[in-house]
């Protein structure tokens, strides 16, 4: 005891003291090393310092378990390298036991000025309402967050699972900081609480908490399993099919530019029983929402969710799903403690159209989509997304098959050592060369090598794809005038426009498919077009809109393909032939794994790219 302390207040907590024993307080080890600090004649500063420190080191152990089991079950930890939630503590931990101890101290003033203001006869049933209040805060945020861990094919098992979790992370939480709360009553008024009443409340709780701890295991694995793939496609004679994604074009440009004749490719489609259908997608990095174009399946279902991701040193699996722990990611990374990843494409677990078409044996050539890195092997060619980069810096996995890459690298260098398209030449010149290195080169070559790749063909691919992010990556920092960029958009469309009429005569398809998305430029989610042309025609009366995952269905289904109950309807705009068959789901795809190397490469394009 403080041989300095007030020999009155030395009385007072003893008395204290003896009131806690004979309510039972004492008699428990959590309520000792929560309370003692209270019935200790120490200055004030003191006692809130101590008390602040035993509760964050309680509080922030029980929400740093919770929040690192929760990182493992949204990002597939547990079934890949469990041993990484060890060295995810180790990161966690620390932060957010000082993050809880500073907002216990926060807590504490607004508790301390409530005892002030309100003087409570029974200080056990004040603690614990503003406990009570601060457990919800928890709690919202947790339930806020419970779609961390809700994707995959047991998304509502795991869901379930963080559900059962969180009720017991806050219980805890509500109990240390009244606790702490009391403690802090206690030392503020020199009165011991009049009753234990919540006693048994929190025995329940206890053994409530024993029981979810039991049944947790068997609730994550009681989800219903993946239906099983089919070990085969039935198809029917189907069409062949063209798609082109144009990111960075909003509604109204693509409308003027047409009203104006100046995109006559597109014009031609439209004359010739095309429809043009607009979309609205929600807010969402874009390798989620291309991904699902050509997956016909949301997000949470297709595996591809973010644009970047962290990997803590330490830890072998980077983390795509960070939840409210992104900033703890950014700042390690900062310093060296966790290493930035844009994003790891083979994330990727559903099937697009051109694999599930390759699976009969039809040909492809795919250029540039997103989650294509590194590129695999289907019949015919595939370019990765950001390739242009990733062969400039001369890292493998850009194409496949790799024979074809000496070809695609020397087209590659040539318009790489071209003058930069207008209107590039006419800013300034750091400006200029960003935008012609990181959007008009890039979409030029990869425009060149799907309209190469289409002519030089023998017999025409079943499926053309060709992603194209120049405008949407020109827009990002541009320092030009509205008007240069409205010449830029006016440019880049018409020569897209030159090279889709091009790969319409060569490929001669059966089913076009144009989208184009505002991108970046649109803010949080934004309104798109789709342009829609089948040879058969499409309806004219028929409704103007779709969801962007129709349109994968529908190129199934024009491919002849059967089809999945995972997966919306074709658009109504247009007849579709009915499919040979249908299926419960495609099947699961197993992510290709890769080398470290690879990947470095693969992120160092995308800082290019300027999606960053």
């Amino acid at each position: 005891m403080d041989e300095s302390a007030d020999p009155g207040e030395a009385r007072e907590l003893d008395r204290v003291r003896a009131e806690l024993r004979r309510l039972g307080y004492l008699s428990d080890r959590f309520d000792r090393f929560l309370l003692q600090d209270a019935l200790r004649p120490r200055g004030a500063g003191r006692a809130l310092a101590g008390l602040a420190l035993r509760v964050g080191l309680l509080a922030g152990v029980g929400v740093a378990l919770v929040l690192v089991l929760a990182l493992g079950v949204a990002n597939g930890l547990l079934e890949t390298s469990p041993f990484d939630l060890a060295a995810l503590f180790a990161h966690v931990a620390l932060p957010v036991v000082v993050a809880s101890s500073l907002g216990f101290v926060l807590l504490a003033g607004l508790f301390a000025g409530l005892l002030r203001l309100y003087p409570a006869r029974r200080i056990e049933r004040l603690s614990f309402g503003v406990a009570l209040a601060a457990g919800a805060g928890v709690a919202a945020l947790a339930v806020a967050r419970l779609g961390e861990a809700a994707g995959g094919p047991r998304g509502w098992a795991a869901a379930v699972g963080a559900a059962l979790v969180a009720a017991l992370l806050v219980a805890g939480v509500v109990r240390v900081i009244h606790a702490g709360l009391l403690g802090l009553a206690i030392r503020l008024t020199h009165a011991p609480p009049r009753s234990r009443a919540r006693a048994g409340q929190w025995a329940l709780v206890a053994v409530g908490a024993g029981v979810v701890l039991f049944l947790l295991p068997a609730v994550l694995a009681v989800g219903p399993p993946a239906p099983p793939a089919p070990p085969a496609l039935p198809t029917a004679p189907g069409d062949r099919v063209l798609l082109v994604g144009v990111d960075g074009v909003l509604p109204e440009e693509l409308d003027y530019l047409l009203g104006r004749g100046d995109l006559p490719a597109l014009e031609a489609l439209l004359d010739g029983g095309g429809r043009l259908l607009a979309y609205r997608r929600a807010a969402g990095p874009p390798a989620a929402f291309w991904t699902s174009v050509v997956t016909g399946l949301p997000a949470p279902d297709h595996g591809v969710s973010a644009v970047d991701s962290f990997r803590p040193l330490g830890v072998s699996a980077p983390l795509a799903r960070s939840g409210p722990l992104r900033p703890l990611w950014r700042a390690e990374a900062a310093v060296g403690l966790a290493e930035y990843r844009p994003l790891l494409a083979a994330r990727r677990s559903a099937f697009t159209v051109w694999e599930l078409a390759a699976r009969g044996g039809a040909t492809a050539v795919v250029v540039d989509w997103w989650a294509t890195f590194p590129a695999e092997p289907v019949p015919g060619l595939v370019v990765a997304h950001g390739a242009y980069q990733l062969l400039g810096e001369g890292a493998e996995g850009a194409v496949a098959p790799e024979a074809t890459e000496g070809e695609i690298t020397a087209l590659r260098d040539r318009i790489a050592g071209s003058h930069p398209p207008a209107p590039a030449a006419a800013l300034p010149p750091v400006e200029a060369a960003r935008v012609a290195e990181t959007a008009l080169r890039p979409d030029r070559f990869y425009r060149a090598v799907l309209v190469g790749a289409l002519e030089a063909a023998g017999e025409p691919p079943r499926v053309a794809a060709v992603y194209l992010p120049g405008i949407d990556v020109a827009a990002e920092g541009w320092r030009g005038t509205d008007l240069a960029f409205s010449d830029l958009v006016r440019r880049e469309l018409g020569r897209t426009d030159r090279a889709l009429g091009r790969a319409v005569a060569a490929q001669a398809p059966g089913t076009i498919a144009v989208v184009f998305d505002p991108g970046r430029r649109a803010g949080a989610g934004g309104s798109g077009r789709v342009l829609l042309w089948r040879r058969e025609g499409c309806r004219a009366g028929a409704g103007g809109s779709l969801a962007t995952e129709q349109v994968a269905a529908g190129l199934l289904a024009a491919l002849g393909l059967p089809a999945s109950e995972e997966l919306p309807p074709p658009p109504d705009a247009c007849t579709w032939p009915a499919p040979p068959a249908r299926v419960a789901t495609y099947g699961t795809r197993e992510p290709a794994r890769r080398d470290p190397g690879e990947a470095d490469e693969y992120l160092e394009s995308l800082r290019s790219l300027g999606y960053l």
